[in-house]
């Protein structure tokens, strides 16, 4: 298992600007390449889950995953409940800060191949942050600014704030 922290910083606009433009999953797709599709639905039961198609090393990742918005806290979580990889979760969360507002990515994941995954886990961690970057870069501009990522396996640092059910 794998964990990934992106975490972005835009100076002069606050969480609650930020937030509205990062539940907007039908404009990544319009404002970045690295996303092919995202279809959204809220189903009768009030649960929304989202169909998505992005760039994987010159092929296609695509999953179904279930978010739970939470507009008081300004979070996204998410839980993959079908796709290509065997387990994706994570959060996306926007963070007033004294001069503008923080994007986090967070994200766990198990691509479900133990005996390739020294091989598998850096490509997929290279192409998700990726495309991550390309997401927030395409939906805020030139006005981002990125702070080092964190990568680390699960198995030797388990964080307890990735628990999405």
């Amino acid at each position: 298992m794998q964990y990934l922290e992106i975490v972005a910083k835009i100076h002069h606009r606050s969480a609650e600007e930020i937030y509205p433009i990062l539940c907007d999953f039908d404009s990544y797709a319009k404002n970045s390449q690295a996303v092919h599709s995202i279809t959204s639905q809220v189903l009768s039961d009030g649960r929304t889950v989202s169909t998505w198609e992005v760039d994987f090393r010159g092929g296609v990742m695509s999953w179904i995953e279930e978010d739970l918005f939470d507009a008081s806290n300004y979070t996204i979580s998410f839980n993959q409940i079908e796709g290509d990889v065997e387990h994706f979760c994570g959060q996306w969360k926007a963070q007033n800060q004294k001069d503008g507002c923080l994007i986090l990515f967070l994200a766990e994941f198990d691509m479900g191949i133990p005996s390739l995954s020294q091989i598998l886990d850096p490509i997929a961690i290279q192409a998700l942050q990726e495309n991550i970057t390309a997401i927030i870069r395409g939906l805020f501009g030139e006005e981002v600014e990125f702070l080092p990522v964190k990568v680390s396996s699960l198995e030797t640092q388990a964080p307890d704030k990735l628990a999405v059910a």
